[in-house]
């Protein structure tokens, strides 16, 4: 996520960009009819809406289609009459309209009972409120209060209070405190009074009735005397978060980290979501902490947290968060009996609408493997996926991921990266923007099918990787917002986890302060949970290369220098990790100074520790597989060209990140003649001959999903975050299996051969487009008697026309050409001279080796042709099976075509041959066939 462009395309998750805010209105008169004047004022302050410059009304009748006149979007000069006016004064800002309901719509609605408005921007992109629906008064009698409006009411002994009430036809008043008559006003419609708080603590209920003859209605609110925390030690062994007594099921004590607060009240299912005295938190130093009884074995309990008063917050480590706003989208097939989130909770603020959940006595996972070996790191090959994007809509689950790692597995990767899976705002999301870290987002599933995911992975020998952002958090991260300024939308100055600003650039959503102790136990704890409590295999951190307090907001060139305290930080938490989990994968989305990412890489070496790092070489590879030579040189995705002594670069060709090189050949490919990078087939070849020289260099290597199939859906497509098509369909095209069948035996060849992984490469031909890459194993033989200690030559044509190409083989002698059916290869100079046609590839190993794709091809031609006599002296004969030969040409082993005489059908003259090992290539008019031919 290091791109300048994810500064925007990721902030669309961001609730600063198109937000639908939680937000209602005040509307005034309180009780109106259909035909009636009203007001309706939002206040949108420390919200997105504060932003716009113009907003509308829109409003509708709920459950119905009668037409309302001004619902325009976007908004032109024929919604003026829908138009706010808006007002900034004292910190406060507004937005007011005053208009008759009737005149919105085009046909009566007399006989309507409830009436729907919302504040929207100009356009539905520039953000909007949620639905607020009200009565419209049906003239009954009935009161309503027009204040207090603020639950819960927090006041000190000898305030006051103001009340007030409105009903529509005068009626008698009395108020009651705590059942205490206090109060009578008669034949009055607005009701006044200034009520004196005398309590000293707890709390008071006032309950207003009001009767006017046969007739009568009441409404009642209560008011808290503020209160700090008591001081009390916690008890032995509770820590932040949910703690569950082992012994008894109807308890669970409950423990936030509030530096600098001075009161926590606990409030949830629990209490019926109101705030009461008996729920205010003890207070431990920074600490609060309350024991909760009663409760059901079993049974889900939603609860909150209010802060000195002023911020709602969920437990910022619970396993399980509700969402007010998005969860009603989640499907049951992905979540069955998904708790729903409680209206009793639901404010006017987004940022508050989000709950934690605890559950006594649950039901543990049972692992099948719990004591997983992990691949070896230079043996990885990483398929990252993004779970949104893998499946259809409604589909987008673990339970499909699971279903789904028979077909990887068959492809041979070793280990699964995911995009972030923690609770990320929204549901649509590529989830770089995290709110809480320890609960796995519901979108995808339960906490236990990630177990399973993750169990099933284990079982199948694949690792699991969990991507995650840890250089920043999304609000309403409760850390955040317990020290956060609502006006400027930014942490306060005293936040013990955030920075105000980010002290580098590309920086998205909060940047959060690694030099802060706060920091370092939080995310020592979010690593220790999710390689223990879901036994993942390793991270990818994030824009690691933010994990600095170096302040150096905007200089990139800078940032990307060798930072000494950047580095302490990672040792640091490496350390951390490698303490609980000492084979654990530390993967870093870093781009510094070579200097810097080598320190990493060899951190703790000689323990077999040391970092991983990504290695980026997407644009190379375009323009190698594009068929350009300009800026195509990928020699450093080889760690040994780094000057690092272990192979923990992490070579890519795509990732999430990154333009696909299907998108890019089939956009802008390059040509000669009848040869076009833009045809699919062509295309597709060209991925071929890419992967070829990609997975054989030594060292960790990854691959982008559906990047097996040839890929060819642009990044941008719906917007660089965006949704994008699902293409399981690519598996019935020939070519693109084509395409998967040799990635899957480059991977196969990896697995099997240390030559790919530990070998030393040697690169030329990289300022043109004749690739080639010498392999030497360790330690180097001129004669390998075994597979292990074989040698091999990658060579590829990128150009668009036939080259001639002098290859730098190890040394002379036999090679054999994987590739053309193991034939050999007589390399007597060094370099040699071979002839590759536009797009075609070549590996050559020093001791013959399978290739199964190869042989199975072969076994498949032999059935479909009778070639013969083979060895042949003069005339050969070809028959093809329900075929018409059309062509027919001899390839030699330095790669030069001949194309015999035809004598007649079937019938060709090759008496003048060299003798020696041919490669013949017969087409028909539907297809090609290659068959080893030897001359005498």
């Amino acid at each position: 996520m290091k791109k300048i462009i994810m500064l925007i395309l990721c902030s669309i998750a961001f609730p600063a960009l198109a937000q639908t805010v939680t937000i209602n209105p005040t509307i005034t008169p309180a009780l109106f009819r259909h035909n009636d004047q009203i007001t309706v004022t939002y206040d949108v302050t420390a919200t997105t809406l504060a932003n716009l410059t113009t907003a509308y009304i829109w409003v509708w009748i709920p459950d119905k289609s009668i037409n309302a006149k001004y619902n325009i979007n976007p908004a032109t000069a024929a919604a003026d009459a829908a138009k706010f006016v808006k007002n900034v004064s004292g910190g406060t800002t507004t937005f007011s309209i005053t208009f008759k309901p009737s005149d919105f719509f085009a046909t009566s609605i007399s006989a309507e009972t409830k009436l729907g408005v919302l504040i929207k921007g100009t356009d539905w992109a520039n953000g909007q409120s949620t639905d607020y629906i009200v009565d419209i008064w049906d003239g009954s009698f009935q009161v309503k209060l027009t204040s207090p409006l603020k639950q819960p009411l927090f006041v000190t002994n000898g305030e006051a209070i103001n009340i007030t009430g409105e009903t529509p036809l005068a009626a008698d008043y009395t108020l009651y405190v705590n059942n205490v008559l206090t109060n009578t006003q008669l034949d009055v419609s607005n009701y006044t009074y200034q009520h004196t708080v005398t309590e000293t603590s707890g709390a008071a209920t006032i309950k207003l009735v009001v009767s006017n003859g046969a007739s009568s209605d009441d409404v009642s609110f209560d008011y808290l005397i503020s209160a700090n925390s008591a001081n009390a030690p916690r008890p032995t062994n509770i820590i932040s978060g949910i703690n569950y007594n082992s012994s008894d099921p109807t308890k669970a004590t409950l423990c936030l980290l509030a530096p600098d607060k001075s009161n926590v009240y606990v409030r949830g299912d629990f209490s019926d979501w109101k705030i009461l005295p008996s729920n205010l938190m003890k207070k431990d130093g920074e600490y609060f902490w309350i024991e909760v009884s009663e409760l059901t074995s079993g049974t889900e309990y939603a609860f909150q947290y209010l802060i000195d008063e002023t911020s709602y917050v969920a437990d910022p480590y619970a396993d399980k968060i509700l969402d007010g706003d998005n969860d009603q989208y989640i499907p049951a097939a992905t979540y069955p009996s998904l708790k729903a989130y409680p209206d009793k909770a639901r404010s006017d603020k987004w940022y508050f609408n989000k709950v934690s959940v605890l559950q006594t006595n649950q039901t543990p996972y049972q692992w099948q493997v719990v004591n997983f070996e992990k691949p070896a790191k230079e043996n990885l090959v990483i398929y990252e996926l993004l779970v949104r994007d893998f499946f259809g809509d409604g589909q987008r689950n673990y339970q499909n991921l699971i279903d789904t790692i028979s077909y990887l597995k068959r492809i041979g990767i070793s280990a699964i990266e995911l995009m972030p899976v923690m609770e990320f705002a929204g549901n649509d999301s590529w989830g770089y923007n995290p709110v809480f870290m320890f609960a796995p987002d519901k979108y995808y599933g339960t906490k236990n099918k990630f177990k399973e995911f993750v169990d099933v992975c284990h079982q199948n020998g694949i690792a699991v990787i969990l991507d995650i952002a840890m250089n920043h958090q999304d609000m309403p991260n409760p850390y955040l917002m317990m020290d956060f300024n609502y006006t400027t939308l930014k942490p306060n100055p005293t936040n013990k986890w955030f920075n105000v600003e980010a002290k580098h650039p590309y920086s998205v959503f909060f940047d959060m302060n690694h030099e802060s102790l706060y920091t370092k136990a939080y995310l020592d704890t979010i690593n220790y949970h999710w390689l223990n409590e879901y036994k993942v295999d390793g991270f990818r951190y994030d824009l690691s290369k933010g994990f600095t307090q170096t302040n150096n907001p905007n200089n990139v060139g800078a940032w990307g220098n060798y930072d000494a305290s950047r580095i302490a930080i990672l040792k640091r938490m490496a350390d951390k990790v490698w303490q609980h989990t000492p084979e654990a994968y530390i993967i870093l989305e870093h781009f510094a100074a070579n200097t810097e990412e080598k320190e990493l890489s060899e951190y703790r070496m000689a323990e077999g520790k040391g970092m991983m790092l990504w290695g980026n070489h997407n644009h190379a590879y375009i323009q190698n597989s594009m068929g350009f030579a300009s800026e195509s040189d990928f020699s450093g995705i080889f760690y040994g060209n780094r000057g690092w002594s272990k192979p923990h670069l992490v070579g890519y060709m795509e990732s999430h990140d990154e333009e696909r090189l299907m998108v890019k050949n089939l956009q802008f490919g390059n040509s000669a003649g009848s040869y076009n990078v833009k045809t699919l087939a062509t295309a597709l070849k060209r991925i071929e001959a890419a992967s070829t020289i990609f997975y054989t260099i030594p060292g960790p290597k990854m691959l982008w999903q559906f990047g097996e199939l040839g890929y060819d859906i642009s990044i941008d497509e719906n917007g660089r975050t965006g949704t994008k098509p699902v293409k399981w369909a690519y598996l019935t095209d020939a070519n693109r299996k084509k395409l998967l069948n040799h990635t899957t035996d480059l991977i196969r060849l990896k697995n099997s051969y240390s030559i790919f992984n530990l070998g030393a490469a040697t690169f030329s031909g990289m300022s043109t487009l004749t690739k080639q890459v010498a392999l030497k194993n360790t330690p180097y033989t001129e004669t390998p008697t075994s597979a292990n200690a074989m040698n091999a030559e990658v060579v590829v044509n990128f150009d668009v026309t036939q080259k001639s190409i002098a290859v730098n083989f190890p040394h002379t002698g036999t090679w054999y050409d994987y590739y053309g059916f193991g034939l050999p290869l007589e390399v007597t100079t060094l370099p040699f001279s071979i002839t590759l046609a536009p797009g075609e590839y070549k590996l050559y190993t020093d001791f013959l080796i399978d290739n199964p794709i190869v042989t199975a091809a072969e076994r498949g031609v032999s059935k479909k042709i009778n070639l013969y006599p083979n060895p042949v002296n003069d005339v050969l004969t070809i028959e093809l099976e329900n075929e018409i030969i059309v062509d027919l040409q001899l390839r030699t082993l330095e790669g030069r075509t001949i194309r015999p005489e035809r004598i007649s059908n079937g019938h060709w003259n090759v008496s003048t041959l060299p003798q020696g090992l041919y490669i013949a290539e017969i087409k028909s008019r539907e297809n090609t066939y290659r068959v080893k031919v030897i001359k005498k």
